[in-house]
């Protein structure tokens, strides 16, 4: 390294002197990308808050999975049906509906459920620890069980279900009218009783079992405690933070609002005609319930009409195609670019579709699932997962390609040829070709997505000075930026999880890695590798960053150190001689072990999602593999380049059909090789 200081980092940035012409990038897609099947009844997914990235999965008839990072299978974190209603059909909407964890889980191990109670139906609110009364722990104490509160049902539907802390470290509960039809009773608009309603309560009490918090709005005379759902007529529930709900089944804060004024994004179900979103952000609000049905009036009175008496939803939308439920997902803050910053994703159980509203009010349809949407989740990271009534757990991601050089979100093909600098590029959106002259004999091509714009740029490495030189294809622009020494290995990707390529080194020599993380300007470095190690940087254990990694060709083992939990992991997959190719060939994504064997043209690969191996017999000695989803179904696509003729062949994962293609001289460089998503 020339010197270890963000000074020599700084990017020298000059205008091109021409148009480059890089793409367009094809607008948001969002894809669908499989965490888990064979589930009972999947119906929330949650991340701790406490570092670990494990990822838990609720099931409603009361058993949590917890998964570790980068695992495509599960344990018991806590087994509950036997205290919880067992839902006994399809549409049964009892049984365990909510978890959350105390923002202290690392320290006390505290987490929090809301559950049907066997034999009453009634629902309990419920704090249990972990084993261990820590983080730490993989399994939850049963015999721990702490009930905060109490709240009969008069009918098995609408009960609610979520359960969360707030940034001002209450626990908010949401809780349905207590069922049947047009709330009988007027419940959601009845004071006395904390159905129909939004609650706010301090959980750090043992003696009563919880506070009411500062600042909820109903305190004071004519007030009192309802630890057992109601109080005497005329008295108002202290618990009460917001009234006029029908069944707020799915809900959550907005991240970015903060402990003065949480956010509260509520997707409430409706009756017959609306499904609405409402905007919780004022403590006391009215939200209408049963004197209005979203944005309509329903004549169910008892009260009249009066728009100004109630809020309005944000949003609402009829029950037209087939559309019956509306299942509320999250406001994204994260860095993965899975969503545009300030989006809110929703869907409706009945048909499976899945909307995304941004933050300028615009609804967009993602996906039309073929099953039903029972629930959206978030992981630490805020990244959104949805589960379905048939047992799946998905994750939405924002849909990417390796080598993508025009925005259509697939493969091209293209090489880079080092006797006259020149990139050659086959678009594979419209079938043009595009040819740039950026590079001199001796650089090493690292072409990378190094502006965030979802088209991968045309670089190049040059050893003798260690400058990376970029095309940003966002603008047009040429960044010049001084990172390396000679004998390094240039390993660009996203190490920090920001959707931007990071510039990496490997250096032989030492064994050393060198990181420029383009989200903080931080330098990472890591002592991972032995000299004759290749590098094989990607994303492993599917969060989103790459890992750190190296294949041992003397011993045909991968070494890495997995971003999620910092964990070195080792697998032997591959002997002396083969050339690894690792892709996401299942579509998890997870990337997967593979290899390329010359010897006898055939592809070693080992599924991520369910650890089974694929055999390819793809290539012979000489060829290059060329991994890639040249098809755009969001699979990597088992592929090679034979130098000898300049000639691609690609067995397309989508249909198991080939194709191939000339392009290309011997001595070119292929660039899918050397760029992973």
């Amino acid at each position: 390294m020339k010197k270890l200081s963000i000074l020599m980092i700084a990017a020298l940035t000059i205008f091109a002197a021409t148009a480059f012409g890089q793409g367009v990038p094809a607008p948001f897609t969002s894809r669908i990308q499989n965490f888990a099947t064979g589930l009972s009844r999947p119906i929330l997914v949650r991340g701790a808050g406490d570092g670990s990235k494990r990822i838990f999965v609720v099931q409603q008839a009361g058993l949590i999975r917890v998964y570790q990072p980068g695992a495509s299978t599960s344990t018991d974190f806590i087994n509950l049906s036997s205290k919880c209603v067992q839902p006994g059909s399809t549409g049964d909407e009892r049984g365990l509906l909510g978890l959350t964890f105390h923002p202290n889980f690392a320290t006390n191990g505290k987490f929090y459920v809301n559950y049907n109670q066997v034999g009453t139906n009634t629902t309990v609110i419920a704090e249990y620890t972990t084993t261990t009364g820590n983080g730490n722990s993989n399994t939850g104490n049963i015999n721990s069980e702490r009930i905060l509160m109490t709240i009969p049902q008069p009918f098995s539907n609408h009960n609610g279900g979520m359960v969360e802390f707030g940034p001002d470290g209450f626990l908010y509960i949401g809780m349905g009218d207590g069922g049947s039809a047009n709330d009988p009773g007027n419940r959601a608009q009845n004071r006395s009783l904390l159905l129909g309603k939004m609650l706010r309560i301090d959980v750090n009490s043992t003696s009563p079992a919880y506070l009411i918090p500062p600042g909820n709005p109903f305190q004071g005379a004519g007030t009192a405690r309802c630890d057992n759902g109601s109080t005497t007529a005329g008295t108002t529930c202290q618990e009460i933070y917001s009234i006029g709900l029908r069944n707020p089944w799915r809900w959550s804060f907005d991240s970015a609002s903060r402990a003065s004024q949480p956010i509260i994004w509520v997707a409430d179900v409706g009756q017959g005609s609306r499904e609405e979103v409402n905007i919780i952000d004022v403590p006391g609000g009215n939200y209408g319930w049963r004197i209005y049905e979203g944005s309509i009036c329903t004549g169910l009175g008892p009260d009249p009409c009066i728009a100004a008496n109630y809020i309005a939803p944000l949003f609402d939308y009829t029950h037209t195609a087939g559309r019956c439920s509306i299942t509320g997902g999250y406001v994204y803050r994260g860095s993965q670019g899975s969503f545009p910053d300030g989006a809110y994703s929703y869907g409706d159980y009945c048909t499976g579709e899945i909307w995304m509203r941004s933050g300028s009010g615009g609804i967009t349809l993602l996906h039309d699932l073929p099953r039903t949407v029972t629930s959206f989740g978030q992981d630490e990271d805020g990244e959104v997962y949805v589960t379905s009534g048939s047992g799946i757990v998905d994750k939405l991601v924002r849909a990417r390609a390796s080598a993508d050089m025009d925005g259509d979100l697939k493969t091209d093909l293209a090489v880079y040829r080092p006797s006259n600098g020149v990139w050659y590029i086959a678009n594979s959106s419209n079938n043009t070709v595009r040819t740039q002259q950026f590079g001199f004999a001796g650089d090493i091509p690292i072409p990378g997505d190094f502006d965030g714009d979802n088209i991968v740029d045309i670089a190049v490495y040059r050893p003798s000075t260690g400058y990376w030189y970029y095309i940003k294809s966002s603008d047009g622009t040429v960044g010049i930026s001084i990172w390396g020494l000679p004998e390094d290995i240039p390993v660009p990707g996203d190490y920090d999880g920001d959707a931007i390529d990071d510039l990496a080194l490997f250096r032989p020599s030492n064994g050393v890695w060198y990181i420029y993380q383009s989200k903080t300007n931080d330098v990472r470095i890591a002592s991972f590798g032995l000299s004759t190690d290749v590098p094989v940087a990607a994303d492993y254990d599917g969060d989103g960053k790459f890992d750190i990694s190296v294949w041992r060709p003397s011993n045909g083992a991968w070494y890495r150190i997995n971003s999620s939990n910092g964990q070195v992991v080792i697998n032997g997959w591959g002997t002396n001689g083969d050339v690894p190719a690792p892709g996401d060939f299942d579509g998890d994504g997870r990337t997967d072990l593979a290899v390329f064997r010359p010897s006898n043209g055939v592809w070693y690969i080992f599924r991520s999602s369910n650890s089974t191996i694929q055999y390819a017999g793809w290539g012979t000695a000489g060829d290059i593999p060329t991994v890639g989803d040249y098809d755009g179904d969001g699979r990597d696509d088992v592929a090679i380049y034979r130098p000898s003729n300049g000639s691609w062949w690609v067995i397309r994962s989508s249909n198991s059909t080939a194709f191939s293609a000339s392009w290309g001289l011997s001595g070119d460089i292929p660039v899918p090789m050397l760029d992973r998503p």
